[in-house]
């Protein structure tokens, strides 16, 4: 039985002969990248390991051949360090590679990757003595160089995108490993030009330059959503992984709103240490819901304060892996209004709406889903989504509380009830394309048994909705009415759902804005009367 990590230390600081101590490390590091980068690079593993190290290790175990990945993880999560610099070394201590050519944007910063591991052959004597790591000559060079251990040797060749690399050897080899790393150019790659030479050179060059049994690897952030990184992602060929430095927004949006309030005050000269302090005191619930990809280096306060710093845009990009496209988002102007003592604030007008006056003309929405995973790549389903707003007497929406999680059906179905009991609705659409079957009649017996259990009569007035219109064509028709203020959004928005709204169409998931364009036809009566079971003139 293999042993744990923790088990194998232990055994080896028992072992008093060093040669026998040497084969020990030997023997597990082979197929345990991650104590081969503790053990080895102490320097470069300061923090435990974040969620990218830890599938990357496990995969590399595995020593296939003629495999083809595709890594898009976060700036500064340390990727290049485990993919360019360990990873390559690893492989020419156990002979797992020939010839592995190095891959990035520009010459410059590919040979700098390639002094990387040049510096760590010529000053970790650590692996030296453990491996017989060292150089074939004394002077190596800037852009290639030979790295030979006592029984195998490793070429290294760096080149910059779009280098001649055809027909490229060492000796008989063809190069057995390619890694490109950030192989895209952060400002060309808005060039639709220059994003297809970027293609054609990976696809006609990189991808041809090999044999039957190269690998090819590719990391790096997506800077494009048309860009080559984020094509592979979705290249059934590559086996890919996209991470986020938040892999789940927190769900009191309401506290880091007021949060952000303090610490972008610029009239106050402790506004970061009056931040800090609102949010020591509230650190538990300002936490609830939220998970981030590497807490032991960038904890969620940390990752707010730089989404502040450098903007929401290149957050997005550089730390999300989902740039946002300057060019072809729907919903470019949206208004918003925020819950305050006096009542809803409209932030660009200063308009205050007495929530009095609005509590009887509640409408909910419900964009259901199955609750499963996609069976394709065992990628996460879609959200349920069920949205409440209120109508005011101009016919303006005011897009109040979303719920948009992925839950079974008997959760989002214990969820309009719940819902209504809070806002007592006026109108209420499920839509049921998919799910007719499944929902209509598990809707009905939901209300019979809280009618049991209460005693009470449930009069939710249902709308019935089966869309047949193309989905995109018709959220694109709300673009006016969300840029002119017909639709107002509730700054305390879950942050899934604004990400839907802002990303569109290009989010992952567009489930909040199709439920919002069925709450907007209902507020304004484009559905008939519909039968749930339950007539929808019974009133509430």
């Amino acid at each position: 039985m293999k042993l744990s990590q923790t088990e194998f230390l232990k055994f080896l600081n028992k072992i008093k002969k060093k040669s026998d101590y040497y084969h020990a490390i030997i023997e597990r590091c082979e197929y345990d990248l991650d104590l081969f980068s503790r053990v080895f690079f102490p320097h470069f593993c300061i923090n435990k390991p974040n969620q990218f190290h830890i599938d990357y290790d496990k995969i590399s175990s595995k020593q296939e051949r003629a495999y083809r990945r595709a890594w898009a993880a976060p700036r500064g999560s340390a990727k290049s360090v485990k993919v360019s610099l360990i990873k390559p070394i690893h492989d020419c201590c156990y002979g797992l590679e020939r010839f592995i050519l190095l891959v990035s944007n520009t010459d410059p910063l590919a040979t700098a990757k390639l002094k990387d591991i040049r510096d760590e052959v010529l000053n970790n004597y650590s692996l030296q003595r453990v491996y017989g790591l060292h150089f074939e000559k004394k002077k190596p060079g800037e852009t290639a160089f030979l790295v030979c251990t006592p029984k195998f040797k490793t070429y290294y060749m760096a080149v910059g995108r779009g280098s001649q690399i055809r027909g490229v050897r060492f000796g008989p080899h063809r190069p057995s490993k390619i890694i490109c790393d950030d192989m895209e150019h952060s400002e060309k790659v808005y060039s639709e030009l220059q994003r297809n030479k970027t293609s054609a050179y990976f696809k006609e060059d990189i991808g041809k330059c090999g044999d039957t049994r190269t690998n090819i690897e590719v990391v790096g952030t997506i800077l494009h959503r048309q860009g080559l990184l984020a094509s592979l992602l979705n290249n059934p060929t590559y086996y890919s992984k996209k991470y986020r430095s938040i892999v789940d927004f927190p769900t009191r949006k309401d506290l880091w709103n007021e949060w952000e309030k303090i610490y972008m005050n610029i009239m106050d000269d402790n506004r970061v240490q009056a931040a800090d302090e609102f949010y020591e005191k509230n650190k538990e619930e300002m936490n609830k819901g939220a998970k981030v990809m590497w807490d032991d280096r960038e904890n969620l306060l940390y990752l707010y304060k730089e989404m502040i710093e450098i903007g929401r845009r290149s957050f997005m990009k550089e730390k999300q892996n989902d740039p946002l496209g300057a060019d072809d988002r729907v919903f470019e102007n949206i208004k918003w209004y925020r819950e305050t003592s006096r009542g809803f604030e409209i932030e660009e007008t200063g308009e205050i709406i007495d929530p009095e006056l609005l509590k009887n003309s509640a409408y909910g929405a419900l964009d259901p889903s199955a609750g499963q995973r996609k069976a394709s790549n065992a990628k996460l389903g879609d959200f349920s989504c069920l949205i409440t707003g209120y109508k005011d007497s101009k016919g303006r929406i005011f897009v109040h509380k979303d719920w948009t999680k992925r839950k079974p059906p008997t959760a989002q179905i214990d969820a309009i009830f719940d819902h209504h009991d809070t806002y007592n609705y006026e109108k209420f659409a499920v839509e049921t394309n998919m799910y007719r079957e499944l929902l209509l009649p598990n809707i009905l017996a939901e209300k019979k048994r809280r009618e049991a259990k209460t005693g009470n009569i449930i009069k939710i007035p249902f709308y019935d909705v089966e869309n047949t219109e193309n989905k995109e064509q018709r959220i694109y028709r709300l673009e006016p009415k969300v840029h002119h203020g017909w639709i107002l959004f509730n700054r305390n928005l879950s942050q899934e759902a604004v990400n839907q709204l802002e990303e569109f169409p290009h989010a992952d998931h567009d489930d909040f804005p199709d439920t919002l364009e069925m709450l907007w036809n209902l507020c304004h009566n484009r559905y008939k009367a519909g039968s749930l079971g339950m007539s929808a003139m019974n009133g509430r």
